[in-house]
């Protein structure tokens, strides 16, 4: 699976990104975050602490999405659901 910066990608999902472009893997608790130089640099200028600073930082300018997901990237969770689930009949892994 190829990593991207994940600013970058909620604006071009199928963008084309050379492998040398470097990432920086930023923490915010037991929340790491993917970015580019230019939006790592951009969030540490801004002096961000938080992973709710980070996502409004990077919000819509009209709207209440945030380019940077609530959860982690997928294999965060290291394969646990979530929750068993709301229903009676769901199953739990």
């Amino acid at each position: 699976m190829e990593h991207r910066c994940e600013v970058c990608e909620s604006f071009r999902p199928q963008g084309d990104l050379g492998p040398a472009r470097a990432l920086l893997e930023v923490s915010f608790g037991d929340r790491r975050v993917l970015l580019c130089r230019g939006h790592a640099g951009i969030a540490q200028n801004s002096q961000v602490a938080s992973i709710e600073e980070l996502r409004a930082l990077y919000a819509e300018s009209e709207g209440k999405r945030s380019f940077i997901s609530r959860r982690a990237r997928d294999g965060a969770d290291n394969g646990k659901p979530r929750s068993a689930g709301r229903r009676t009949s769901d199953l739990t892994r």
